[in-house]
């Protein structure tokens, strides 16, 4: 186990920095709100964590500072955004990415230009980043069945039903907004451990999108999803081998074909057929308890009582 870790370390650690982009789009997806400023967050992360660990600082520390800073920086924004929805906050927060991409090709010694910074020290072991992806998931999970969970579904379905049940829905909003930004920029500052460098292609609108296709592969209903989505779209060049040329064709290919067969993705189609087995065993033990033979119906004669039995009673 530990030759192959170590002969496909890279890409496990790209798994997991994809796994953080995909997560931090599928908790606004779950909660109906429609950011995607976490693209955003995750350049301007990886930016920050670029600048403090080439000055020294320790890589766990500047992973710290760099995401509270980030979530420092949501909460002022989330207040700017609050009251836009739809296509109208997605347009926004696009936007913020692109103005992120475009203050790093001229933020000078900062960002390094164009090229961007490079040979960037800061470095994660690949079970610290496991344990860190984890550890979140878990986190997730434990949001998602206490009441602040529970309220993102209400917040999803209808606000205007969710404000008549008491729920303070711009404030849930608004910690959607940061819970997706803080996972956002945790992938950032992974993603330039991983690599060592850092351009303003890093945080494009092509991330966004390869981290909605991974989110909605995966399945959004359940967080092992993004997971799933991030391992497809990861390994997906070294299983392929040999064709890398036609790897956006059978990408695109793979993509259209789960939406239409598995809408709700591989988590989705998986649970649909655990739940369809479960009704299968349920109808069997239905049909033994009301005295079927070997699947055949139950006949009087199973179920009758004999003359003999009914003079013995």
């Amino acid at each position: 186990m530990s030759s192959w870790l170590a002969g496909h370390e890279i890409l496990v650690q790209t798994t997991v920095v994809y796994a953080f982009v995909a997560l931090s789009l599928q908790v606004v997806l779950r909660a109906g709100v429609f950011s995607l400023a976490s693209i955003a967050f995750f350049g301007l992360a990886g930016y920050g964590a670029a600048n403090l660990t080439l000055d020294g600082m320790n890589a766990w520390l500047s992973l710290v500072v760099v995401v509270l800073a980030c979530a420092l920086i949501a909460v002022a924004l989330s207040y700017v955004v609050s009251g836009l929805r739809t296509v109208y906050l997605a347009m926004v927060t696009v936007a913020l990415t692109l103005i992120i991409s475009v203050v790093a090709r001229n933020g000078g010694e900062v960002t390094g230009g164009s090229l961007g910074l490079f040979g960037i020290p800061g470095q994660i072991s690949t079970m610290g980043m496991i344990a860190l992806l984890a550890a979140t998931i878990i986190v997730l999970r434990r949001l998602e069945v206490s009441s602040i969970g529970r309220s993102f579904e209400a917040l999803r379905q209808d606000e205007d039903l969710a404000l008549s049940v008491g729920i303070d829905v711009a404030r849930r909003r608004r910690f959607v907004f940061c819970v997706s930004a803080v996972l956002g920029a945790v992938g950032g500052v992974l993603n330039v451990y991983v690599f060592a460098i850092i351009s303003p292609e890093t945080a494009s609108f092509s991330l966004t999108t390869l981290g909605l296709s991974m989110a909605i592969l995966g399945g959004i209903a359940r967080w092992p999803g993004a997971v799933i989505g991030a391992i497809i779209v990861a390994w997906m060049p070294e299983i392929l081998g040999g064709v890398t040329e036609y790897e956006p064709v059978i990408y695109g290919v793979v993509v259209v074909t789960l939406v239409v067969l598995a809408p709700s993705g591989i988590v989705g189609l998986y649970d649909g057929l655990l739940r369809r087995m479960r009704e299968r065993r349920g109808s069997r033990a239905r049909s033994d308890g009301d005295g079927s033979v070997e699947g055949r119906p139950a006949l009087a004669a199973d179920v009758a009582p004999t003359a003999a039995e009914e003079e013995l009673s």
